[in-house]
């Protein structure tokens, strides 16, 4: 019986190089885990035509410097150069494999991967004859995919004209294409951490970060570690909400907003939000976005944390200056007011010349918030007491969606913010949408730790609070660079620091003993109210 490990080693970065307290990296523990596989007479690493980085090369070539301990001598290595998208790739899987009986497949980035593990899932996959076993409901990184060598062939077929790109799901996504067409195999997690989203891979600075707190992790131990090391898992901020523009073209009762901008508070006091004419100047935005490519590297950065950014006048040169730093990505949530085709088609230039980079998001990400689907409740929902004017707004708002569409494919989510007000037209607007874009947003409504009236209309939290998702992986920037604990301090009650004037790092530690706090079950202020902690942005 012979069976080959197959490597992916496409978009990892740099980080996958770098040492552990013990000196070898996460690529060197990834590749000695699988020559430790049932089996294996070697080893393959697929990099993309071009790899991008600059450490793979030199890693490889000390690869044959491994020791007899570490990788055996009946282990051979090969590096195989492949188009990064499906197609090809499971091509040239399918040509690399046609010697072997099975197939190990996991990520170069990974320095987890449990052999002993991996074996008693092999076991079980011979014993079951499967033909595709699988690790269910552990932390990501602890163990390969296994497919009999059969397969591979069929997966390649179906996938030749894919030029999607590899995800780290590629082989489950294209099985459950044609799910009951395979005999599947799998061992479920005694404890079941899916909720933490934890991925065991040196790719990010954040991943990387928690990767090395969490040394010595196994498929055996993983739950004791991640309990002892809760706060290690607050590390950098996947996702930064801005407001770059103070205008907005509603005064909704179901948002804080309006309130916020009558209180006389924040940088416009008050100003109604439906007559603000102030916004981030695009010298601020930039030094901001750069201070985020160089704390978080990888992230998400939202134009809409209040207000309408489609009033802001450089818009689209604010996107492109995110898009120049390769790691970030945008969002862009709006009414789908206030737009002009000519700011459109300049979004879509300035995503249009931009490399892939290292993103995993799409360059640009679109939230469309309808909330309705007649003008009726449109009107209701967003505070507009003329028939007339309800029916103006939501045609534009509805035109523009269609023209995003166009112009964005699979990049827009139109959303309803569910609530006692629009419930009746929720199934409507959930199919209408789907059939005709494909994906939807359905949001539950935030009283912000009730200070605005509570229209949910059903709680969906969980029986077991968790620390909060929004202190972990993001941070809220107001329009004059303030940053508050997050999103439900509106009035900056617990200020953070100042992203204009202060370090990124330093605000972050502002915030971290309100993380800790959490990890012991302890909830104050503003928490101790919110209903918001279990939800998350990317």
């Amino acid at each position: 019986m012979k069976s080959i490990a197959v490597l992916l080693a496409g978009n990892i970065t740099d980080r996958a190089f770098e040492p552990f307290s013990d000196g070898k990296s996460a690529f060197y523990r990834a590749v000695s885990a699988a020559a430790q596989f049932p089996h294996v007479s070697k080893i393959v690493v697929f990099v993309p035509e071009k790899y991008p980085g600059d450490s793979l090369l030199p890693a490889v070539s000390a690869l044959h410097d491994m020791s007899d301990s570490a990788a055996g001598n009946s282990v051979s290595f090969d590096i195989i150069e492949t188009e990064w998208s499906v197609g090809p790739l499971f091509l040239s899987l399918k040509s690399e494999t046609e010697d072997f009986d099975h197939v190990y497949i996991s990520w170069a980035d990974a320095p987890f991967t449990d052999p002993e593990f991996t074996a008693k899932l092999f076991k079980k996959h011979m014993q079951q004859a499967a033909e595709y076993t699988f690790a269910d409901g552990y932390p990501y990184g602890l163990s390969p995919e296994i497919l009999a060598r059969g397969i591979v062939p069929i997966l390649s077929d179906m996938e030749k004209e894919s030029r999607d790109p590899i995800t780290r799901n590629a082989v489950f996504d294209i099985i459950k294409k044609d799910i009951n067409s395979f005999d599947i195999e799998t061992d479920i997690a005694p404890a079941d951490l899916r909720h933490l989203r934890l991925q065991l891979t040196c790719d990010t600075k954040r991943n990387t970060q928690v990767c090395m707190a969490l040394s010595g992790i196994n498929a055996a131990n993983y739950a004791d570690v991640i309990q002892k090391n809760t706060a290690s898992l607050y590390t950098v901020p996947a996702f930064y909400a801005i407001q770059v523009a103070g205008k907005c073209p509603y005064e909704c009762d179901y948002c804080p907003y309006p309130q916020f901008c009558k209180s006389g508070k924040g940088s416009s006091p008050g100003v109604p939000a439906t007559e603000r004419t102030d916004y981030m100047t695009a010298d601020d935005f930039s030094a901001i976005a750069g201070k985020i490519a160089g704390y978080s590297e990888d992230a998400v950065v939202s134009l809409s944390l209040w207000g309408e950014p489609s009033y802001h006048p450089e818009i689209a040169e604010m996107v492109r200056t995110v898009l120049a730093y390769p790691g970030l990505s945008v969002l862009i949530e709006t009414t789908g007011l206030g737009w002009t085709e000519e700011k459109v088609e300049a979004i879509k230039n300035a995503v249009s010349g931009v490399s892939a980079g290292f993103r995993k998001q799409n360059p640009v990400n679109w939230i469309v918030s309808l909330d309705a689907v007649s003008p009726e409740c449109y009107g209701i929902v967003h505070g507009i007491k003329e028939k007339s004017l309800s029916e103006k707004y939501l045609a534009e708002a509805l035109n523009f969606t269609d023209l995003l569409i166009k112009s964005f494919p699979g990049a827009v989510w139109p959303q309803m913010v569910r609530m006692k007000e629009n419930e009746k037209e929720l199934e409507h607007f959930y199919r209408f949408w789907k059939e005709k874009n494909g994906q939807v947003i359905i949001q539950k409504h935030d009283s912000f730790s009730r200070s605005i009236e509570d229209r949910r209309v059903a709680d969906l939290s969980p029986l077991v609070r968790n620390p909060c998702w929004h202190l972990k992986r993001d941070m809220s920037i107001l329009i004059d660079g303030a940053v508050p604990l997050c999103r439900e301090d509106i009035y900056a009650a617990r200020f953070s620091g100042n992203v204009i004037t202060d370090g990124l790092e330093q605000i972050r530690e502002k915030v971290r003993p309100v993380y800790d706090e959490h990890t012991q079950c302890v909830y104050k202020g503003l928490c101790e109210d919110c209903d918001e902690y279990y939800t998350y942005n990317f």
